[in-house]
């Protein structure tokens, strides 16, 4: 990793860079307000990318039942390709050992390359895509899973 960052649980002194992270990275934006919401949600795990004063990403998992769903992986275009991206969700792997989940799913648009590869590198398989899943652009979802526990 080129950058130094602390990893923390996101926490409202992050939101509005998080929203700000949001509108960088995603053409549908989660709002200020879904943020904040998600801070008192029992069932979300949101932890923060910190480098100075700077917010280098964050992500946002969801653990319901023993199954786990990365809803959100933001990094600033600034700190990309410098480690924060695989920082972030080996912590929520963490997060996903200590609550003894089955495994941990996301989506990822069809196109973006560098993040399914990085998955894959972490040890996520493609178990299939959803047709159409995101808009603006509307564009095809692949699904990839992380299973923990030693099970496939």
């Amino acid at each position: 990793m080129s950058v130094k960052i602390i990893i923390e649980p996101l926490a409202k002194r992050h939101l509005a860079q998080a929203a700000q992270l949001e509108r960088e990275c995603f053409s549908d934006p989660w709002s200020l307000e879904g943020l904040r919401a998600e801070l008192t949600n029992p069932n979300a795990r949101f932890l923060a990318a910190v480098s100075g004063e700077a917010m280098a990403g964050y992500l946002g998992l969801h653990a319901v039942c023993g199954e786990g769903y990365i809803a959100n992986l933001a990094v600033a275009p600034a700190f990309r390709r410098q480690g924060v991206a695989r920082a972030l969700l080996r912590a929520g792997a963490e997060i996903a050992e200590k609550e003894k989940l089955e495994f941990l799913s996301l989506e990822v648009r069809t196109s973006n390359l560098p993040a399914r590869r990085l998955y894959e590198s972490e040890g996520y398989v493609h178990i299939g895509a959803r047709p159409g899943f995101y808009t603006n652009p509307r564009e095809d979802g692949e699904i990839y899973t992380k299973r923990f526990g030693g099970s496939l």
